[in-house]
C-alpha cells in the first residue's frame, strides 16, 4: 500500500531565489523606475534537475525530483498533476485487464500504419511498455498465464546488491474499482517499484500493487475513484536485451510439456528451422531469432493447412503479434523458458537465460505511433546480439519515426503548462561547431574545434567521425559516422537540413538509426531528433530544431546504436 503522505522536504515547483540588492544596480533609468515601487526580495526560477540530484529534493510520496540516467538528468512527473483531457485512464474490464486474461492469433498479416500508444515511463521505452505478458499455450494455441495468482507486489526503496539497474519514473492514470485489480504496465521483467503514490491532485489514495507469475503487474483501490498513479522503478539493465550467454540445459527453467497436437506441429517448425530439444540452449535462441526475424508482413493471410500456427510458422508471414506468438511455441516445445509480451503498438518476447529473462525484438512493427515522444528523453537499451536481415522494421525504428514527427511539431506543454524538451544527454562525442545567434535563435555551421562565434563561408561542414566502443563486451566492428549540415544558417522552428553516411569495416550499415543533437558546455545534450539509413547506409533529412531550445553557442552531433552488425558510432 502506499505509504502515509510526508512533507516535502523541497518542492521542485516552487523554488524562490533570494536577490541580492547589488543586482538592481542596472542603468540609472531602471533604478529610477524601481525606486517608485517596492523593492523585489524574491524571484521564481525554474526547477533544475542539477540541483535535485544534488541536493535529494523529494515530491510527494518521497518520489525523487529528479533521477541521473545513463542519457541525463530526467525530472520527476509531479504527483498532483490535475488529470488532462488527453491522458486515457489505465480501467479495469472483466476479461481483457484481469489477471489470467488470453491472446488468440489472427490470420491479419498486413503492416499496420499509424499505431495508438501511451508512453507512461520517462526515461521512454518507447514502443516496448510491457502490459501483457504469456507463457504457456494450450491445444488451441490459445496463450495465457501458467500461475494466474497475482501476489503483493512490494514498494521497497532498497538497493539490491546488483548495481547495474536503470530507473525510470513511471506516471500513468488509472480508474480504480474498489475489489478489483486493475492491469498497468511495467518496464520490463525483473522490475522492482522503488516508490509509489497514487493520489488526487494533494490527497492521497490508499492501494495495493500485485504481480503475476508472467510478471504482469495490477493496482487495486479501496475506493472507485480516478488517480494519477506516479512511481520509481528499476529493472536490471541485461533485461532489456544483450547477450543470451552460453547456458546449459540444467540451468534453464523447467518447461511443461505442451499439448500433444501443439507438440506435433511444433516439431515440424522446429525441423525446418534445425534445431531439437536436445540442441544447445544458444544455438537454438540464435536460430530461432535469425528464423523469426526473417517473416514478412503479407495482405495474402497464410492458409493451407488448417491449422494458424504452422501455417504462420511454415509460410514464415506475419507481423510483430505473430511473430511472437510462433516464437513462443515453438521456444516451449524446445525447452527454452519464453514468454511472449504485447502492448497496443508491439509484440515481442522474453527468454530466460538461466539467471533471468532478457528482451528479444522480433521486429514485425508497424509504421508509426500516434504518439510523438519527441519531449521523452529515449532510453538506450544494451546491443543487440543477434542479426537483423535487410528491410526489418524494428521496434525501436517505431518509435525513432515518432519522435521525428514530434520534432516537427510545436513543443509538448509539460506538467505547469511550460514547453518542456528532453534533458541533455551526458553521452560523449561532437561534431561540426555551429552556435546560437543571441539575437535571431538561428544556428550557423562553421568548421574546427571551436563553439563559440559562429563561422562564415557557404554551404555545409562536412565532418569525420571517430567511432566510439560501446561499454561492456560488444564483437560488433564500430560504425563509422559522417555528417553534413546543409546551408549555413538554421533558426528554431525552421527545418535544419542533414546527410551523411553509416559505415562499419568499409560496408554500409543499413536501416539503423542516427540521433542528432546539439551540444552546449550550459545545456549539456539536447536531442533535435532521429534519422534512419538507407539500405546504402546514407540517411538525409530536415529536422526542425525545437522552440525549447536555449539561446547559446552549440556543436552538432551525430551518433548510432547500431544492429545486429554494425556497432555504436559517433562523429567527433
Amino acid at each position: 500500500m502506499s505509504a502515509p503522505r510526508r512533507p516535502r522536504s523541497a518542492s521542485k515547483h516552487a523554488r524562490v531565489l533570494a536577490l541580492p540588492l547589488l543586482v538592481l544596480a542596472l542603468t540609472p533609468p531602471a533604478i529610477a523606475q524601481r525606486s517608485l515601487r517596492s523593492p523585489t526580495l524574491h524571484e521564481p526560477i525554474p526547477p533544475d534537475p542539477r540541483e535535485d540530484v544534488a541536493l535529494s529534493v523529494s515530491l510527494d510520496g518521497d518520489l525523487p525530483a529528479a533521477i541521473d540516467t545513463p542519457r541525463g538528468l530526467v525530472s520527476a512527473p509531479d504527483p498532483a498533476r490535475p488529470f488532462g483531457t488527453g491522458e486515457a485512464p489505465y480501467s479495469p474490464a472483466p476479461k481483457n485487464d484481469a489477471p489470467g486474461s488470453t491472446f488468440r492469433p489472427d490470420r491479419n498479416t498486413a503492416r499496420p500504419d499509424a499505431l495508438p500508444y501511451d508512453d507512461p515511463f520517462s526515461p521512454s521505452t518507447a514502443p516496448f511498455k510491457r502490459l501483457a505478458a504469456y507463457d504457456t499455450v494450450d491445444a488451441n494455441y490459445t496463450l495465457s498465464v501458467r500461475d494466474a495468482h497475482a501476489a503483493p507486489l512490494a514498494v521497497s526503496p532498497t538497493p539490491t546488491p546488483d548495481a547495474s539497474e536503470e530507473h525510470f519514473y513511471a506516471d500513468m492514470v488509472v480508474d480504480l474499482a474498489a475489489g478489483r485489480k486493475v492491469r498497468i504496465p511495467s518496464v520490463g521483467p525483473g522490475a522492482r517499484v522503488l516508490r509509489a503514490r497514487a493520489g488526487v491532485q494533494t490527497d492521497d489514495v490508499r492501494f495495493t500493487l500485485y504481480k503475476d507469475g508472467a510478471e504482469n503487474w495490477f493496482i487495486e483501490g479501496d475506493a472507485t475513484t480516478r488517480v494519477r498513479l506516479v512511481m520509481e522503478v528499476s529493472a536490471p539493465r541485461a533485461a532489456f536485451g544483450g547477450d543470451f550467454g552460453s547456458p546449459t540445459r540444467a540451468e534453464l527453467r523447467a518447461v511443461p510439456p505442451l499439448p500433444p497436437n501443439v507438440q506435433a506441429a511444433a516439431a515440424q517448425v522446429a525441423q525446418k528451422i534445425g534445431v531439437t530439444p536436445r540442441s544447445a540452449p544458444r544455438e537454438v535462441v540464435t536460430k530461432l531469432v535469425t528464423y523469426f526475424r526473417a517473416f514478412q508482413d503479407s495482405e495474402e493471410p497464410p492458409t493451407g493447412r488448417g491449422d494458424i500456427y504452422l501455417d504462420l510458422a511454415l509460410q514464415q508471414k506475419g507481423v510483430c503479434r505473430h511473430r511472437s506468438f510462433a516464437f513462443l511455441v515453438t521456444a516451449l516445445y524446445l525447452g527454452i523458458p519464453t514468454r511472449m509480451i504485447s502492448n497496443e503498438a508491439h509484440a515481442w518476447v522474453e527468454v530466460d537465460d538461466g539467471h533471468m529473462w532478457r528482451r528479444i525484438d522480433l521486429g514485425g512493427a508497424g509504421r508509426t505511433l500516434h504518439d510523438p515522444l519527441s519531449a521523452n528523453l529515449p532510453y538506450e537499451p544494451p546491443p543487440d546480439p543477434f542479426a537483423w536481415p535487410q528491410g526489418s522494421t524494428r521496434g525501436e525504428e517505431l518509435a525513432d519515426r515518432a519522435r521525428r514527427a514530434g520534432a516537427d511539431a510545436p513543443a509538448a506543454p509539460g506538467p505547469s503548462g511550460v514547453a518542456s524538451a528532453a534533458p541533455p544527454s551526458r553521452t560523449a562525442g561532437a561534431s561540426s561547431a555551429g552556435a546560437v545567434d543571441e539575437t535571431t535563435g538561428g544556428m550557423s555551421s562553421g568548421s574546427g574545434s571551436g563553439a563559440s562565434g559562429g563561422a562564415s563561408g557557404g554551404g555545409g561542414t562536412s565532418t569525420s567521425l571517430r567511432p566510439v566502443v560501446a561499454p561492456g563486451p560488444d564483437d560488433r566492428p564500430a560504425s563509422s559516422v559522417t555528417m553534413t549540415l546543409g546551408g549555413t544558417d538554421a533558426r528554431r522552428g525552421a527545418p535544419l537540413a542533414i546527410r551523411g553516411q553509416v559505415s562499419a569495416e568499409g560496408e554500409p550499415c543499413g536501416h539503423v538509426a542516427v540521433e542528432v543533437v546539439l551540444r552546449s558546455r550550459a545545456q549539456g545534450d539536447v536531442p533535435v531528433g532521429v534519422l534512419a539509413t538507407d539500405e546504402r547506409g546514407n540517411y538525409a533529412g530536415a529536422l526542425v530544431l525545437p522552440a525549447s531550445v536555449p539561446l547559446g553557442d552549440y556543436e552538432a552531433h551525430a551518433r548510432t546504436l547500431g544492429d545486429g552488425r554494425c556497432g555504436r558510432g559517433q562523429t567527433r
